[in-house]
């Protein structure tokens, strides 16, 4: 095993919660790249009708040299 692999995964999340209700959400209704550092998400719950936004910000890419 890699447990250096498996900790750069530790903060990966198979379900978002519904800031109202709670209930996971598993795949956004949309998603929209925002720039090289930023993807938005649409999540939308079935069960209590209630629709919000997040977004992804990903580290800067450095270059060795």
């Amino acid at each position: 095993m890699y447990p250096t692999a498996a900790s750069k995964y530790a903060r990966s999340y198979l379900a978002i919660e519904c800031v109202q209700c709670g209930e996971p959400l598993f795949v956004p209704e949309w998603s929209e790249h925002v720039d090289d550092r930023r993807a938005r998400h649409l999540w939308n719950c079935e069960p209590c009708g209630c629709s919000f936004e997040t977004t992804v910000v990903f580290p800067a890419l450095t270059f060795a040299r």
